[in-house]
């Protein structure tokens, strides 16, 4: 008997040490004793009103708030559950299965553990994973656009040219062949020394080559080289040709539609072997260039029509990147005109600034020359304004006529519901007769009389007729 009390003692020692609250259960779920360290505020009610009685009826009644007594004893394993009281604690309840000799359950063991400040711990570094990667991911947008920014200053905000640069940052890595597409005047010089920026052969040479402004008898020299004594009046040390110079690096041909078909069958050659032959010479010079090539045609069409050989047509558009016009990304507009404007402000030693109005001018025009006319007109406008603010009318008459794009009207301001209207208005009407000619045609299809529109359009005449004598004193 004596043995058992101090047994007795040392469970109880034990239990009232261990961190967990533990509870001992017959096999039908009656509590039979428990630890002394209490979860606060979990019970509601004072466990030792609970000795004697089933767990499990009290379950319903929201006493003890887990089925853990239940699925021990349906599973007969060790069992965790996780659950929060009324009051707020949450709490991990782990039920140990204890059998007899003959395998019946004798006991169910429950270690109740207060995890409240551990869920409270896992939420915030959940929460602070969460704002980590939110600024991973800004840190790498910004680091991104710091790495386009080093190749020519390149300026967006659309979509198109986002898609574009990150479809560029994937494979600058690599040393294929590039083809790039887009109307003249889009930048694809720029786009192509992003990806020399980017790829692992910017510390080697980068050479550009127009092929169209060449003379057609000195493009091969020039592309190949020569060696010396080839022709006469070639240079007496013979030349290396720019395929040699862009050695280790990258070649830039621009305009490669221009290309001669007796050049494009050397070029081929150069895609497939990676070597050259320089006029006059008889030996192979092995070359280890990346090739990108741009143009502002449709070779495709020129396959078709034996203008441009096939075969070199597939061994150039192995990466095809299409650079949208400006037209298509209006909401790059305003950053590139700003862009030029300040460039040209320090470059002339001016403080010309655009008006809201000028901007929205400069968004609604389609821009047939694309960046490159934006910049001529903000070139001219910085070199030629008699004053320092730029409005529309300063703009509109530089801009050629049946070109403009024109769009919704933007808002950017609460103005009178007369003028909104009026402006809308005389969009329709010039529009119309743009495109149909005659104010009766126009007339007709903007449902309104012949006179009406005769009427207003020669009031807007005469409108841009005082803004184009505005643009001519500038």
């Amino acid at each position: 008997m004596e043995y058992v009390k101090n047994l007795n003692k040392d469970l109880q020692g034990i239990l009232s040490s261990i961190y967990d609250e533990i509870l001992v259960l017959d096999a039908k779920g009656v509590l039979l004793r428990y630890s002394g360290n209490l979860i606060k505020d979990f019970w509601e009610i004072d466990k030792e009103q609970l000795i004697g009685l089933n767990l499990m009826e009290l379950e319903h009644e929201g006493t003890f708030f887990s089925a853990i007594v239940k699925m021990v004893i349906e599973r007969r394993k060790k069992v965790s559950v996780t659950q929060e009281s009324r009051s707020g604690k949450n709490v991990l309840a782990v039920g140990n299965p204890i059998f007899d000799e003959a395998g019946r359950l004798e006991r169910i063991v429950i270690a109740l553990r207060d995890i409240t400040e551990t869920v409270m711990l896992k939420e915030e570094l959940l929460q602070a994973k969460k704002m980590s990667e939110k600024y991973k991911k800004e840190l790498e947008h910004l680091r991104d656009q710091k790495r386009y920014a080093k190749s020519r200053q390149l300026i967006y905000a659309s979509d198109k040219i986002e898609k574009v640069m990150k479809y560029i940052q994937k494979i600058a890595n690599t040393s294929s062949t590039v083809l790039l597409t887009g109307e003249s005047g889009v930048g694809k010089e720029v786009f192509a020394r992003t990806i020399y920026e980017l790829g692992p052969r910017s510390s080697k040479p980068f050479v550009k080559v127009n092929c169209g402004a060449i003379p057609e008898t000195l493009l091969e020299s020039e592309l190949f080289g020569y060696e010396r004594g080839a022709f006469t009046g070639a240079h007496s040390n013979g030349k290396p040709g720019y395929f040699r110079m862009a050695n280790k690096g990258i070649i830039f041909l621009d305009e490669i539609a221009e290309l001669p078909l007796n050049l494009q069958v050397k070029l081929l050659r150069v895609l497939q072997e990676r070597e050259i032959i320089p006029i006059g010479g008889s030996e192979v010079v092995e070359v280890d260039v990346q090739i990108i090539a741009a143009t502002n045609k449709n070779l495709e069409k020129m396959v078709e029509e034996g203008t441009f050989r096939e075969d070199l047509y597939y061994r150039l558009n192995v990466i095809p990147v299409a650079i949208p016009p400006l037209r298509e990304r209006p909401e790059d507009i305003p950053l590139l005109a700003l862009h030029f404007l300040h460039t040209f402000n320090e470059k002339y030693g001016r403080s010309t600034q655009l008006s809201q109005d000028a901007l929205d001018v400069l968004e609604s025009y389609a821009w047939p020359g694309n960046v490159r006319e934006l910049q001529n007109i903000i070139e001219r406008i910085v070199v030629t304004a008699d004053d320092d603010l730029i409005e529309a009318c300063h703009i509109t008459p530089l801009l050629k006529k049946g070109k403009r794009q024109y769009m919704q009207q933007r808002i950017h301001k609460i103005i009178p519901l007369k003028k909104a209207t009026r402006a809308v208005e005389e969009q329709l009407i010039k529009m119309a007769m743009d495109e149909y000619k005659t104010t009766s045609m126009a007339a007709k299809v903007l449902g309104v009389s012949q006179s009406t529109v005769s009427r207003k359009f020669q009031e807007i005449q005469e409108k841009m007729s005082r803004g184009e004598q505005i643009g001519r004193n500038i």
